[in-house]
């Protein structure tokens, strides 16, 4: 059965005709699109980073025949070319349609949760830079977009958790810099 078929199945036994539904609002998109889909994406570009023995690892794919950028564990390693598997989540957020990603990657004792986390530990500190390129992407009415920025020498990307309109090359931002985990697990990210 067509998810079209469902959608129209649904609404009519609640009462709405065809033509209520051809006009529903844009915050019933989550019936075009799953809110939540496994897809896949090829690595074109895999981008690192450290500082204070914090590590960033993520990917730039192509996705839908558009890039996007999906953040990685630090010591995971896929190389160009590559396909990934990759979560996708579509969620509304001040009014807009906002398009996340995650990696997927298969289980491992890392993932399991330890009762002991007392050596675990997380910090935000602020950043300051001028954006070098921008990666949006646009599907269903949902969005994702973020920025390339030289950050201590190293080229990182900075997500915008709310996928605003995008800004342009040249434009400086503040952003945060997240440091989170222990041990091997201390993972670095950005975010505005």
């Amino acid at each position: 059965m067509s998810l079209a078929f469902c959608v129209t199945v649904m609404s009519l036994s609640s009462g709405l005709s065809m033509g209520a539904l051809a006009q529903a609002p844009e915050s019933h998109r989550s019936t075009l699109s799953p809110p939540v889909n496994h897809e896949v994406g090829r690595v074109e570009e895999v981008i690192t980073a450290t500082d204070e023995g914090y590590r960033f690892r993520a990917y730039v794919l192509t996705w839908r025949a558009m890039r996007i950028v999906v953040a990685g564990a630090p010591d995971q390693s896929h190389a160009p070319g590559d396909n990934l598997d990759v979560t996708v989540y579509r969620s509304e957020v001040n009014g807009h349609g906002v398009l996340r990603f995650e990696l997927n990657s298969p289980a491992t004792n890392e993932n399991v949760v330890e009762g002991d986390s007392t050596n675990s530990s997380a910090s935000v500190t602020l950043g300051t830079a001028r954006i070098e390129d921008t990666i949006s992407a646009d599907s269903d009415g949902y969005r994702f977009a973020g920025y390339f920025v030289t950050w201590h020498n190293k080229r990182v990307f900075i997500v915008d958790p709310q996928s605003a309109p995008t800004r342009a090359a040249g434009e400086t931002i503040n952003f945060r810099v997240l440091r989170t985990g222990s041990g091997a697990s201390q993972r670095l990210s950005f975010s505005l």
